[in-house]
């Protein structure tokens, strides 16, 4: 994203430690009240996370090997285009689809509380990182839930593609009997039908996604004006040229703005709190008292409105405000946290989230904080205000940044315009979007036109109450 600035001189593991291990410089310990935000409802640390996987699967970086930040491979298209929901399609990954519905619908588990599940537990689902923890697993499911109620409703003919047409109607189906069969072209106008059925909703659950990242999303985690500027002017950093990518200063620094935004522990619903982790790393999955991923019953399901504003006489419990320290369970890892850990082998330093991404931007060579902050016309914070001296980490620089200039209500200057430009110049970038394809497209399946959030998704997915 800033080609021109050199990389930061890297400072190595010993000062990684000092900021991450715990007691160190970002250590949070366990969250309290007066680390609350109360205009960032915790739900969104993990619609956060869920849109961090729709764009990002970096599978071989290495903490300890220097690369070249513009030669970041990712794994994921550079699209806001849900493939973490969709994989590469009902013929690419038909276990994610339900035969019944001629695949046009996504698989869930027979009670409706879960992922649909192997006979080992493992999730059918396009990203099993998706499954890493149970809030954002629940949060997955809502989305299938969201695909499938949009499935439903285009075939019963009560709402329109996102071009306002109904689909046409739905041929003869092929004869139970063999005799005297269908001919050729009623397969064909069968297959045909179904296709329709999926890509139109496929492209309503995208663009009205895409919308709440724009629209809600990014003004609650950003400075809503410079949300703005971004939105009604375009870029002025992030520059794709017709060949969209993931910024390395997105990926490894701005982005993860949404680590100190996780709280110790959860109120999932009315009978059941969990902490992120269990206190004991050897603790069986079950019965459950943590938030680990896998299976989930129904009295662990989650209730979206202790996340989001969804009851108003419920006030959502809030995320962790967003600051340069991170509550203290983040720095201690279970081997079950960490990708490509082994029991016994886990280096203490590198069970440290902090840690790791502090090791991570120096092995991605990115700038410092304050050379990005001058870059793109802003006044640097002072060694005082980063409590620390010298060319700081970019990830750091962005969370001390939200905490000084805005205090951890949201990110400040230089977060904002990484995150915004990003995310809007991809969808910018992106043909199949409803920026780029039909810039003067709003949403259709609230109760409002134009108005669309994520707690209409969740009631027309019939999640939360109507």
């Amino acid at each position: 994203m800033f080609p021109t600035l050199e990389a930061r001189r890297p400072t190595g593991l010993e000062m990684a430690e000092q900021f991450g291990l715990p007691g160190g410089k970002m250590d949070g310990g366990q969250t309290g009240a007066e680390q609350e935000n109360p205009r960032f409802p915790a739900g969104f640390t993990y619609f956060g996370q869920f849109t961090d996987h729709d764009l990002t699967l970096d599978a071989i970086s290495r903490l300890d090997h220097q690369s070249d930040p513009n030669g970041l491979l990712d794994f994921r298209s550079p699209r806001l285009d849900i493939d973490s929901l969709y994989g590469g399609g009902p013929v690419v990954s038909p276990l994610l689809y339900d035969q019944a519905s001629h695949q046009t619908k996504l698989v869930l588990s027979a009670d409706g509380v879960d992922l649909a599940r192997t006979a080992d537990g493992v999730a059918l689902i396009g990203d099993p990182r998706n499954d890493e923890n149970m809030l954002l697993a629940q949060l997955h499911l809502a989305f299938i839930k969201f695909h499938n109620q949009v499935v439903d409703q285009l075939r019963a003919g009560k709402i329109t593609d996102v071009f306002g047409d109904h689909l046409p109607p739905q041929p003869p189906d092929e004869p139970a009997d063999e005799q005297p069969g269908a001919t050729l072209d009623q397969l064909l106008d069968v297959e045909n039908y179904y296709n329709t059925v999926f890509a139109s909703a496929q492209r309503l659950v995208r663009w009205h996604y895409q919308w709440i990242i724009v629209h809600e999303f990014l003004p609650t985690v950003a400075d809503p004006h410079v949300v703005r500027d971004v939105e009604d002017n375009g870029p002025r950093f992030f520059t794709p040229n017709g060949r969209p990518f993931i910024p390395a200063e997105f990926a490894v620094a701005a982005y993860r703005f949404g680590h100190p935004t996780i709280r110790s522990g959860y109120r999932v619903n009315e009978n059941f709190t969990g902490k992120i982790f269990p206190d004991d790393p050897d603790q069986p999955a079950t019965p459950r008292t943590d938030l680990r991923g896998g299976p989930v019953d129904a009295a662990h399901a989650v209730d979206f409105s202790f996340f989001f504003h969804t009851d108003r006489d419920r006030q959502p419990q809030a995320a962790k405000r967003i600051e340069a320290k991170l509550n203290t369970q983040l720095l201690d890892l279970p081997v079950s946290a960490v990708p490509g850990a082994k029991a016994g082998a886990l280096a203490r330093p590198v069970a440290s989230l902090v840690v790791r991404n502090l090791l991570r931007s120096e092995a991605q060579g990115l700038p410092s904080g304050q050379d990005v902050a001058r870059k793109i016309g802003e006044i640097p914070l002072t060694d005082r205000e980063l409590d620390t001296t010298g060319p700081i980490y970019l990830w750091y620089y962005i969370l001390k940044e939200a905490e000084v200039r805005a205090g951890g209500a949201h990110l400040g200057p230089v977060g904002s315009r990484l995150v915004a430009e990003v995310l809007i110049g991809l969808l910018d970038a992106d043909p199949t979007s409803y920026r780029a394809a039909y810039p003067a497209w709003q949403p259709t399946l609230a109760t409002d036109p134009g108005q669309f959030g994520i707690v209409d998704l969740l009631r027309f997915a019939g999640v939360v109450p109507r």
